[in-house]
Order: structure tokens, then C-alpha cells, then sequence
């Protein structure tokens, strides 16, 4: 069990290694890969104020989330079959 953790671990930050470029996203943004929630089939994380979800090998990486929000603090359900996040919108001209 302890093994299969630090190989999910050792993905995730392979992960952040990989060019960003290859996710499609500004290779000049500084932002990485933050807040990680892992479930027994799928890794989430906070990357560039989105969620995005991938394969806990860190294959098939998706964006879950593309708004003017600030996305955070993903978790999943107990089953692994929901995220949960919280996200922050800023309202303009009230």
C-alpha cells in the first residue's frame, strides 16, 4: 500500500516536470501544479486557477474547469466517483 502511494506521488511530480506545453497552456506561466487529491483511480490538482483531473499514472491529464474563477481545494468522494472544490468568483460593477 505504502509503495503503490509513493508511486502515485513519484507520477505527480513527474507530472509537474513534463512541459506545460504539452497541456496546451502558456510554458511562460509560473504557476504549477498545486493541491493534489488522489483517489484509487484519478489524481486532481489545481493547476493555473482550474481543475484538472488525471489517470494516477499522470496519463490522459484533462481540464475540468475553464472559467474566470479561481478554482481550490479539490477532494474526492469516498468512492472516488465525485470532486468536490470550492471556487471564487470575482464580481465586477456592483
Amino acid at each position: 500500500m505504502k509503495k503503490s502511494y509513493v508511486i502515485l506521488i513519484s507520477m505527480f511530480l513527474l507530472m509537474v516536470i513534463i512541459p506545460v506545453k504539452l497541456f496546451g497552456i502558456n510554458t511562460n506561466d509560473t504557476r504549477m501544479m498545486s493541491q493534489p487529491a488522489i483517489s484509487a483511480n484519478h489524481i486532481a490538482f489545481i493547476y493555473a486557477e482550474d481543475l484538472w483531473i488525471a489517470n494516477t499514472d499522470g496519463s490522459q491529464p484533462r481540464r475540468l474547469t475553464v472559467d474566470e474563477g479561481i478554482e481550490s481545494d479539490p477532494y474526492f468522494s469516498p468512492d472516488g466517483s465525485l470532486i468536490a472544490f470550492s471556487v471564487l468568483y470575482r464580481l465586477t460593477g456592483i
